[in-house]
């Protein structure tokens, strides 16, 4: 059942529910899916400044007497408070649409009890009155993943699915990509296994699996970037070689590193958001990392993370790829609930 998704929450990530609950009913903060995930009848996303964003639209409050249900989705992604950070510090306000507030939220650790025994996550339940609303209440739903210590990480199978089209020629695109995933290689240990696929044009194996890290680095050196993007032939490729060398009880996953610019192939949001919920549902699950400005589709990568079971994060700076990659690693990686 869709409703059994599955749940990245190592290191210490939380997801935060924040919601006004008054006497009679509820109000949500955005309007979403099923599952809070973003509605896909139809492509609501609109462009700023050549960046592609959802609109998100404010829920209307609802009578509890007629909808007494409230769900929630349980969402790790923290893609949007680098981003809006990337933008406040170029000087720009950040349009609506990329401000999410739970991701917002989640960017951030905080001191939650960690889960007792076996469970995979503890829930912290909070409430107070509302300050701006004489009658309501505020309750805030904190959840805290078990954390995994790297030793006991079960073996890796990753693809790194790389863009090297001419939209990702730039210094904040490829070569930050290049550097990020070096500091998640030096993580990796005898067991784990990294292979590489790239994409222009079309795609390609750049590196078979293997657990040399002299090997991946010479890799990474031969990455240069020119050519329009099928993105959607490096997915299906990139899908192919996890599936070929699968670890039963291990950890398989690709990620994929791109400014979301497809342009050629499979291009359309329903299409790729379809490829991908097909090959999660095969056990091998998705991280996308999102670099660049000026032609970031950031819709387009949090839809494909949602539907891959995976997480979505914008990596602006080396520090933010040490973060998401070296301290967070196994958060990044492990799916610790379903």
């Amino acid at each position: 059942m869709e409703f059994f998704r599955e749940v990245a929450m190592g290191w210490g990530k939380v997801a935060v529910l924040g919601a006004v609950i008054g006497a009679a009913g509820v109000v949500g903060c955005a309007q979403r899916g099923p599952y809070g995930l973003p509605a896909m009848e139809a492509d609501t996303s609109v462009m700023v400044s050549g960046e592609k964003y959802d609109k998100i639209v404010e829920n209307v409050f609802l009578d509890a007497a007629s909808h007494p249900l409230s769900t929630f989705s349980i969402d790790v992604d923290t893609a949007s408070y680098s981003n809006v950070r990337r933008m406040l510090t170029d000087g720009a306000l950040p349009p609506a649409g990329a401000v999410r507030i739970e991701e917002m939220i989640n960017y951030f650790n905080y001191e939650y009890p960690q889960p007792e025994g076996d469970e995979p996550f503890s829930v912290t339940v909070e409430m107070v009155a509302c300050p701006w609303k004489k009658g309501h209440k505020l309750a805030r739903i904190g959840l805290k993943g078990r954390e995994i210590n790297t030793d006991q990480r079960p073996a890796t199978n990753l693809v790194f699915l790389l863009d090297v089209s001419g939209s990702m020629n730039s210094s904040d695109k490829l070569p930050l990509v290049k550097e990020a995933m070096s500091m998640l290689v030096e993580t990796l240990r005898e067991n784990d296994r990294v292979a590489i696929v790239t994409y222009a044009g079309s795609s390609g194996v750049a590196l078979e699996p293997t657990n040399d890290p002299r090997k991946i680095r010479q890799a990474f050196g031969k990455l240069n970037a020119s050519g329009s993007t099928n993105g959607g032939q490096g997915i299906h490729q990139a899908y192919k070689l996890a599936k070929e060398n699968f670890i039963k009880e291990g950890i398989n996953r690709v990620i994929l590193c791109t400014d979301g610019d497809f342009n050629v192939g499979v291009t359309s949001n329903d299409e790729l958001v379809d490829l991908i919920e097909d090959k999660a549902s095969e056990g091998v699950f998705l991280s996308v990392l999102g670099f660049g400005t000026g032609n970031l589709n950031d819709s387009m990568m949090e839809k494909l993370a949602d539907k891959g079971n995976g997480n979505y994060a914008y990596i602006d700076s080396v520090l933010e790829a040490e973060k998401v990659l070296v301290e967070q690693m196994s958060g990044t990686l492990m799916t610790i609930a379903k």
